[in-house]
This record gives C-alpha cells, sequence and structure tokens, in this order.
C-alpha cells in the first residue's frame, strides 16, 4: 500500500517538468527571419517560389523539387517552382541535363561565405569552341550583313538559326565579334516592323532575340561589344530608318513603336527581349551612363503605362532591370547612379505631359503595385519598396547639402 502511495505521489510532481520539457522540444520555428529591426527586411523562413526566379538567402530552407540555378552575374543562388517540360530560353542550343537538383538545407547552411573586400571574380576567360564550326552561322552572318531582301524565306530562317546559335557561348561571341553583324541586328531591333499578320515572328523581335541570346550569361560577348560601342553609336546610320542607332536604340522598347494599338500581346512580345537586351548592355558601366544620360529610362518607364493585362510579362522585365542595375546591391546594381531628380506627385504624374518623367517611376510602379494584388515577394512590391528607399536616401544628402 505505501509502495502505491508512494508511486502515485511521484507521478503527480514529475508530470509538469515532464510537460515542460515536451513543450520545450516542440517550440515552432518563426515564419519569418529577421536580421535588423526594420520588419521590412524580413523574409520568410520557409523560401516561396513563384513561376519567376528569385534570389535564395543563405538561412533560407528550401522546399523540395525547385528549379535551382547559380547566376553568373551576381553569384547568387536564385530558385523557382519547377516546370519539368519548360525549356529554358538560355539553354537553347546547349546540352542540358534536365535532373532537378534537391538542396540539402544542411549543405546550404555550411556553405561558405565570400569575405568583404574580397578581389572581384573576373568571369570573362577563354570560351571554348565546338569541334566543327557552324556553316549555318557563317551563311546567317553572310546574309544579315549582304542586306539580302528581308521579306523572303530564306531570310527568316537564317534570323531563326542565328537565335538558335546565340544560346551557345561561343557562337554568341562569335557574333560579338563581328561589329558589322551587331550593327545590323541592332538596326533591324531598332526598326519598326509590321505587325505580322501570318503568325511569322517580326524581324525586329527576332533580331532582339538573337542579341539577347548573345548577351545571356556571356560577360566575353559584352566585353567585345563593349570595345566598339562607342564608335558604333555615333557613326552607324541604320538603313530600315535612317536615323543613328544613338537616336532609335533605347527608344525601341517604347509600347507605340511596337504597334501597341494593334495587338496588345504581339506589342509586349516584341517588347520583352528588346528589354532584355538593354539589360545585357547596361551590365557594362560606361554603356549603362550613355544609357542614362540619353534618357533610356523615360523608354523603359513608357512600358509601364499600359493597363492592358497583357503587358504584364514586360513590365516585370522593366521592373527586374530597374532593380537589378540601379536599386538592389544584392544583385550587383550600383547604387547612387538612379534616381537623381526627387519624386513628383501624383496628379501631375497622371498628366499625359509629365507622366514619363523620371519622378514619376514611384506613381506607376504603385499602381501596378496595387492593380495586381500581388504578393510582397512580386517585382513591383520590391522595387516600390526600394524607390521609396533611395528617395529617402536623396532627402538626407540634400539635408546634409542645406547644413
Amino acid at each position: 500500500m505505501l509502495a502505491l502511495l508512494f508511486g502515485l505521489i511521484l507521478c503527480i510532481f514529475s508530470a509538469p517538468s515532464i510537460a515542460d520539457h515536451s513543450d520545450s522540444s516542440n517550440v515552432p520555428k518563426p515564419d519569418l527571419i529577421c536580421h535588423t529591426s526594420n520588419p521590412d527586411e524580413c523574409y520568410p523562413r520557409v523560401f516561396q517560389p513563384t513561376e519567376e526566379f528569385q534570389i535564395v538567402h543563405d538561412d533560407q530552407e528550401l522546399p523540395k523539387g525547385l528549379h535551382v540555378r547559380l547566376n553568373i552575374w551576381t553569384g547568387l543562388k536564385e530558385a523557382k517552382i519547377n516546370v519539368p517540360d519548360e525549356i529554358d530560353p538560355s539553354l537553347e542550343g546547349m546540352p542540358v541535363d534536365q535532373a532537378v537538383v534537391i538542396v540539402d538545407h544542411e549543405e546550404q547552411l555550411g556553405a561558405p561565405k565570400i569575405p568583404k573586400g574580397a578581389p572581384e571574380y573576373e568571369p570573362v576567360g577563354k570560351v571554348k569552341g565546338p569541334q566543327h564550326e557552324s556553316a549555318a552561322l557563317v551563311e546567317g552572318l553572310n546574309m544579315l550583313k549582304s542586306g539580302t531582301s528581308k521579306n523572303n524565306q530564306a531570310f527568316d530562317d537564317a534570323l531563326e538559326t542565328l537565335e538558335d546559335l546565340s544560346h551557345d557561348m561561343y557562337y554568341g561571341l562569335n557574333i560579338a565579334e563581328d561589329t558589322e553583324a551587331m550593327e545590323a541586328l541592332l538596326c533591324l531591333m531598332s526598326g519598326q516592323s509590321a505587325p505580322s499578320t501570318n503568325g511569322a515572328v517580326p524581324h525586329d523581335q527576332q533580331a532582339a532575340s538573337i542579341l539577347a541570346g548573345v548577351f545571356q550569361n556571356n560577360p566575353a560577348a559584352l566585353k567585345q561589344v563593349t570595345g566598339f560601342w562607342p564608335q558604333l553609336l555615333v557613326e552607324s546610320r541604320c538603313p530600315n530608318t535612317g536615323k543613328s542607332l544613338r537616336q532609335s536604340l533605347y527608344s525601341s522598347v517604347e509600347p507605340s513603336r511596337n504597334g501597341e494599338g494593334a495587338n496588345a500581346q504581339q506589342a509586349a512580345a516584341r517588347v520583352k527581349p528588346k528589354v532584355s537586351v538593354i539589360n545585357g548592355l547596361i551590365k557594362d558601366g560606361s554603356i549603362r551612363t550613355h544609357f542614362l544620360r540619353e534618357g533610356g529610362m523615360e523608354s523603359l518607364l513608357k512600358v509601364l503605362i499600359p493597363e492592358d493585362k497583357a503587358w504584364a510579362g514586360a513590365q516585370r522585365k522593366v521592373g527586374q532591370l530597374v532593380l537589378d542595375n540601379f536599386l538592389d546591391e544584392n544583385t550587383g546594381a550600383t547604387l547612387g547612379e538612379w534616381p537623381y531628380l526627387p519624386k513628383l506627385g501624383d496628379e501631375l504624374c497622371q498628366t499625359e505631359e509629365s507622366g514619363t518623367a523620371e519622378g514619376c517611376w514611384d506613381y506607376h510602379v504603385e499602381r501596378i503595385m496595387k492593380s495586381s494584388k500581388a504578393s510582397k515577394e512580386d517585382w513591383s512590391w520590391q522595387l516600390n519598396d526600394r524607390l521609396a528607399a533611395a528617395r529617402q536616401e536623396q532627402s538626407n544628402e540634400r539635408k546634409h547639402e542645406e547644413l
């Protein structure tokens, strides 16, 4: 009897400690990771994938089965929802392994970090060529440079071949090394091709797709073009427009120059590769400076103005370009280059005269953010926040100068 009584007393006094131990081991991890007191800098503990590539933070957990890649320009890991049958346009023409890599979380946390102040990695090295040169590349470039009639099937086939080959680093570099061919492609992209009525891809869109392939993850090609860029802008005069590239290249992304009124979906499709070309070119600092000086940002802003949903993809490309090159230091942007003019009021930005002024980026980005009702991971939210931070920095600098 005494033993039974002693056992009951022992159970009563030990129960709380067991419960406490159980509670402490089952404490859930927080849903957000915050390294600072600023809530805007927090991010989900578990990576939230979308259909677009997003940066993966070092301490985030990755769900299984994502499409993960390393951005060659920034050195940052990116991931998105994996689509098994999806064809990555940047890999067209290259042998690829379609297997999905499952990232182990423990291994991810233990990855070494690049120390601050380490010398920058120089990605431009010797590009290994194929065993046999491509006769199709030579033929396509010759047809492009010869001024052969652009209204025949042979020319269309040549552009299609060049687009396929441009995604290969070696052939992309071959195209970039041919100054005459690059001038022809840039002029073709800058021209105003008539909207297609038979389903064929317009020539300006084809040329832009070739150039986008040349610059995609190919620093050697960009370095080659940078060498003759100033001469190309000043001396070239496009036969299809009668204008120099300096007058027509950056404005080629404007909706009004891509058949905006005829077919919004086709016009947006023509703009998307042109934005990709600009994004590739301005990775070079000297070209980026010229782009800003020649009003390139105003032309990009015009892409954000259409409210038709068909423009969502092109607008996303513009937003990502601005983040990657001017506002998001994590993706390699050089802060302080843009914006440099103050924000304008909403009423002024709703007018046709001032709607494309630099100070109206904030208004149009916020309008898209609200109308799309997208999550905070969307480009419009990120761009809105980064613009606000840049404006605050501008305000602080002005106050400092006044003192």
